[in-house]
């Protein structure tokens, strides 16, 4: 690659990854927007202070790194965004691996259809199958949720938007579900739609492999109030919520987003 890529004066997508503690990972993402067929594009790492050697593996890649000790995934992302060139901000996480076509496909389908957003859910690799099964239903429930309703919530583990709209937007909040937040509030006055091919972009299962399935679902029931909008206000969901964002602060090597 040596530069090519992230040298270009307006590059067409800038891909914005928040780190901490990802050595083991980011190789394996910088490696597929290395192989990438559509190569106009730049990468920015927010890094929260990692002490391991994420730092060193995103400069080998020649990809544009910052260091802002303890920030926050969402602040992360909406500092990425602001010194981003690219007219399509592509969020995305560091356990991501990208299929060869995926940045051509964004491009397309954000120019062909006119769009302002689009996401993928994907599908999950190096995960118990109990794990892959529960990846698959939820997020298939969350599409015909949108079909049907026109309601959106999807995740920056890939989230494309466009510069200007996402400027309009404000950007991401500081909450704990930010990125469905912003989704749902975005697509409600703008043209939002999914990437057609559901591997396209795969997620690892890390998580639910080194939690197992007790702790994962306890740490993460409460997102079904994505689904379940009545159930949004429940206290129990409240205090589950509260949990999971105190057991994240606590092992925050378990998590790309850095809660």
């Amino acid at each position: 690659m040596q530069g090519e890529t992230y040298k270009l004066v307006t590059p067409q997508i800038s891909v914005i990854v928040p780190t901490l503690n990802e050595e083991e990972h980011i190789r394996n993402l910088l490696f597929s927007l290395k192989n990438q067929s559509f190569r106009d594009f730049e990468v920015i790492v927010v890094d929260g202070g990692s002490s391991d050697k994420t730092i060193e593996e995103v400069k080998e890649f020649d990809a544009m790194a910052l260091v802002r000790p303890k920030m926050k995934e969402f602040p992360s992302r909406n500092e990425g965004a602001k010194i981003a060139r690219g007219r399509i901000l592509l969020f995305t996480g560091a356990d991501v691996i990208m299929l060869p076509n995926t940045l051509e496909k964004v491009v397309n389908e954000i120019d062909e259809n006119d769009l302002d957003g689009l996401c993928a859910f994907g599908g999950v690799y190096d995960a118990p199958l109990w794990g892959k099964l529960e990846y698959y239903f939820y997020y298939i429930l969350l599409r015909l949720k949108t079909n049907f309703t026109k309601d959106f919530h999807g995740s920056t583990n890939f989230m494309a938007v466009r510069k200007d709209e996402f400027v309009k937007s404000q950007g991401f909040p500081d909450r704990i579900d930010a990125d469905g937040f912003f989704l749902n509030s975005f697509a409600k006055n703008r043209k939002v739609k999914f990437l057609n091919g559901s591997k396209s972009v795969m997620v690892s299962g890390r998580r639910m492999k080194k939690m197992g399935f007790v702790n994962f679902n306890f740490h993460f029931f409460y997102v079904l109030d994505s689904i379940l909008p009545f159930i949004e206000n429940w206290r129990i969901l409240k205090i589950l919520e509260r949990k999971s964002v105190e057991y994240r602060g606590s092992h925050p090597k378990e998590f790309t987003k850095t809660f």
